[in-house]
C-alpha cells in the first residue's frame, strides 16, 4: 500500500481524513471540519492536517498535505469482499507511519476545543475514539447481529463475555498501533466474507481490537453529527456560498458564525408544541412535530436555510403511508392547512409547507 503515498516528512502529530469521490456534499463536509478544527486553535498552535483523496485537486491552496490515492489503490483498500469501509482502517494504517500521534477524523465532524487537547490524551497504549455507543451484549441479539455473532463465538465472546463499541468517528493511536490496524483489517476481511448485515464491522473490528484497551471518549472536545447531516450539509453549502471554497486566512475565524446544532425550536417552544399535539394519533404526532419544528426554529441566518429539513422528514414519513392516511391527514383538499392540526408559528408557512409536501408527493 507504500505506493499510495507522497513522501511526507513524519510529524509530531496530524489530523487525518479520508476523502474520495467527486461529490460536492462531502468535499465541503470536510472543508467546513477543517475549518473548526483551525478555528480553536490557540495563540501560537499549529496543526498538522494530511488529506487523503484520489482529488488532491479539490484542496490546492488548503494549509493542508494532500496523499494522492489511486484507482488502483482505493480498489484494493476496498478488499475483495466489497467492503468499502475498509479503506477507512487502511487509511488509518498508512496514516500511523507519517506521525507519532495520529486523530482520525470523519469529515462529518466538527471541532468544539482545540485539536491538542485531544492529541494531550494520546500515548502509547493509551486511545481515543468518538464515543462508546453500546456493549455488545446489548445488540448480538438483534436479527442483523446474529451472523457476527457467530464469527465472535470463536473468540469466545457472548452475550455474557461483552466487550465495548466505540464510533470509529474520531480515532486516535500512535505510530506503534500497526499491529493493531493489522488485526482490524484481518478481522474486516473475516467477518464480510460471502455477505454481510451490518455497515459499521469497520468500528466493531477496530473496538474488538482494542478491547481491555484504555480508551478515552472525545465527545466533549468534538461533535460527530452522523444523525443530523442534512441539516449540516445545508448550513455548509450556504456558507461556502457566501465566502467561496477558496482557502483565505478569515475562513475558520468566519466559520464560527454556522451554528454547531441543528435548528431546535427553545424549550418553550418545543413544550407549546408537545402540548397541542397532546390529543393527536400515534402515527401522526411526529409528523405533526416535524411540521411545526421547521417553523418554529429560532431566528438565525443558517437556520433559515435548514428549516425545510424539518419538513423533509415530515414528508418521507407521509410516502410512507397508505392513502387512507394521507386523506385523514391531509382532508378533502391537498392544498389547505389541515383542520386537526396546530398552525405553525409563522403564519406564511402554512402554503409554505403545504407547497413543500404537495410537490414532494406529487400533486
Amino acid at each position: 500500500m507504500r505506493d499510495a503515498l507522497l513522501p511526507l516528512e513524519k510529524t509530531s502529530h496530524q489530523l487525518l481524513y479520508l476523502i474520495y469521490g467527486d461529490q460536492a456534499v462531502y468535499r465541503r463536509e470536510a472543508k467546513f471540519s477543517m475549518l473548526t478544527a483551525l478555528a480553536q486553535l490557540k495563540r501560537g498552535e499549529s496543526l498538522c492536517i494530511r488529506v487523503m483523496t484520489d482529488r488532491p485537486q479539490d484542496y490546492a491552496g488548503w494549509p493542508v498535505d494532500t496523499i494522492a490515492l489511486s484507482n488502483q489503490t482505493m480498489i484494493q483498500w476496498q478488499g475483495e469482499n466489497g467492503y468499502h469501509h475498509r479503506r477507512k482502517a487502511c487509511a488509518i494504517a498508512e496514516g500511523l507511519k507519517l506521525a507519532e500521534k495520529t486523530l482520525f477524523v470523519d469529515t462529518d465532524t466538527l471541532f468544539l476545543d482545540s485539536p491538542h487537547r485531544i492529541f494531550g490524551r494520546i500515548d502509547p497504549g493509551r486511545y481515543v475514539m468518538d464515543r462508546f455507543e453500546y456493549d455488545w451484549s446489548y445488540v448480538c441479539e438483534r436479527p442483523d447481529y446474529v451472523k457476527l455473532g457467530q464469527r465472535l463465538e470463536a473468540y469466545g465472546i457472548s452475550a455474557s463475555n461483552s466487550f465495548k463499541l466505540y464510533n470509529s468517528g474520531l480515532c486516535g493511536l500512535n505510530d506503534s498501533d500497526t499491529p493493531l490496524l493489522e488485526e482490524s483489517i484481518r478481522l474486516i476481511d473475516e467477518w464480510t466474507q460471502g455477505s454481510f448485515d451490518i455497515h459499521t464491522i469497520e468500528q466493531i473490528a477496530l473496538s474488538f481490537a482494542m478491547r481491555n484497551k484504555p480508551i478515552q471518549e472525545a465527545k466533549n472536545y468534538v461533535y460527530h453529527y452522523f444523525a443530523e447531516k442534512r441539516f449540516f450539509h445545508a448550513m455548509q453549502k450556504h456558507f461556502f456560498s457566501r465566502h467561496g471554497e477558496q482557502f483565505h486566512p478569515e475562513l475558520p475565524v468566519l466559520c464560527t458564525e454556522v451554528p454547531r446544532c441543528k435548528p431546535v425550536p427553545s424549550p418553550w417552544q418545543r413544550l407549546r408544541i408537545k402540548w397541542k399535539l397532546r390529543n393527536t394519533r400515534k402515527g401522526m404526532k411526529k409528523v405533526c412535530r416535524d411540521l411545526l419544528y421547521g417553523s418554529a426554529a429560532p431566528d438565525h441566518p443558517y437556520f433559515e436555510v435548514c428549516r425545510h429539513e424539518w419538513w423533509e422528514s415530515a414528508s418521507r414519513e407521509i410516502l410512507r403511508w397508505d392513502e387512507g392516511q394521507k386523506k385523514r391527514f391531509f382532508g378533502a383538499e391537498y392544498g389547505r392547512w389541515p383542520k386537526h392540526l396546530p398552525k405553525p408559528k409563522r403564519s406564511t408557512d402554512e402554503q409554505t409547507i403545504i407547497a413543500y409536501l404537495r410537490e414532494r408527493m406529487g400533486h
